[in-house]
């Protein structure tokens, strides 16, 4: 058996998945728009560096760290950053949006957001000559220079496979996810390619909320419905905090032969990983840190007549028994104060047996 976590890379040359996904690898797409050549482009503005970071909302450590990230980078390159806040209202973050582009920014950064609606935004930004740059939107929105984030039919993947690995291929799956969020809808249709190949399950798909309590109400209605044993083998959740309300019905049920997963990796997810009774099994831990990052340097790197280099950051899989290794590896030793767990009672319960394997997508230079 076992006995360390050793660091692997896995490198994957993944240019049809990112077709598929829809995840920029940092081209400026947008510029081959029909919207993008039929006026000439504003001149990009320059100055002093002055950011308007635009959030649909902060309620999870995929949001926070986000906008940690590009904010850090931004004001270590000089810049002065203002963020907004929609509360989860896209109507909000919208004006905020318009807001933040009659104040003088220089730079927009966009985080989460439906691209439709973003697209008449992003329009105004660039004829004011502003650069814009999103991050977790999912596409990439006409005139924005790239959409930072996560390889998300990479990481639909790995979570699909510990899931079913987890549920032996086989019984009841009930998925949750948001219709009409971008990369929530991806990371579904990736679970369901996935499944399609194991005629032993059957997958019943369950449209939410973004908030946990309304998945914790219709999993206590599935429970009740599906009162036996085994009737239920597997949760999946399309984001780890919409699904921490499965796993709470699941735990007050005490059903704990049903197995759950989802992506994400917040701090709160190693707590729910190891709770006493929790069906959570694993979790994809990106770095949402980051991506904030990665989206405020092509910013940057545009201002400074450079090209975007890539926007995708890495995932590994974090289980009962790599979970100490992974969570270290995205928020350091730190992590477990912050949490109030014991890294070593974790690892007198679950042998620490299994390695972290970190996956970054690898693209061709342009």
């Amino acid at each position: 058996m076992k006995t360390g976590n050793r660091m692997r890379i896995g490198a994957l040359a993944v240019v049809a998945v990112a077709l598929l996904s829809g995840c920029t690898m940092g081209a400026p797409g947008a510029a081959t728009s029909p919207e993008a050549t039929e006026t000439a482009p504003a001149p990009v503005a320059t100055g002093e560096l002055k950011v308007g970071i635009s959030s649909r909302e902060i309620v999870n450590d995929y949001n926070r760290d986000i906008i940690s990230g590009a904010q850090t980078l931004f004001e270590k390159e000089g810049g002065t950053v203002t963020v907004t806040n929609g509360g989860g209202d896209a109507t909000k973050q919208i004006n905020d949006i318009n807001t933040l582009i009659n104040s003088g920014i220089n730079v927009l950064f966009i985080e989460l957001g439906d691209p439709a609606q973003l697209a008449p935004v992003v329009k105004k930004a660039n004829d004011a000559g502003i650069t814009v740059v999103t991050a977790g939107v999912g596409s990439v929105v006409p005139g924005a220079i790239a959409d930072a984030g996560g390889d998300e039919t990479l990481m639909a993947q790995m979570a699909a496979r510990a899931l079913l690995e987890s549920m032996d291929y086989q019984g009841d799956l009930y998925a949750f996810w948001v219709p009409g969020a971008p990369l929530l809808e991806t990371r579904l249709r990736i679970l369901e390619a996935v499944v399609a190949d194991y005629p032993q399950v059957t997958l019943h798909k369950e449209p939410t909320d973004f908030s946990p309590a309304t998945t914790q109400s219709a999993m206590q209605a599935i429970l009740t419905a599906n009162p036996d044993e085994g009737s239920i083998a597997g949760v999946w959740g399309a984001y780890d905090q919409m699904t921490s309300g499965a796993v709470q019905a699941i735990q007050t049920a005490g059903r704990d032969e049903i197995k759950s997963a989802s992506i994400d990796g917040d701090r709160a997810t190693f707590s729910m990983l190891y709770s006493e009774g929790s069906p959570f099994v694993a979790t994809v831990v990106q770095n949402a840190q980051l991506i904030g990052e990665l989206g405020a340097q092509a910013a940057i790197d545009v201002r400074a007549g450079k090209p975007v280099g890539n926007t995708v950051t890495s995932a590994w899989v974090a289980t009962r028994n790599n979970g100490v290794a992974a969570a270290e590896e995205r928020y350091g030793k730190g992590i477990w104060d912050e949490i109030k767990l014991d890294p070593a009672q974790i690892a007198s319960t679950w042998p620490q047996n299994q390695d972290v394997v970190i996956m970054q997508p690898v693209t061709p230079e342009n």
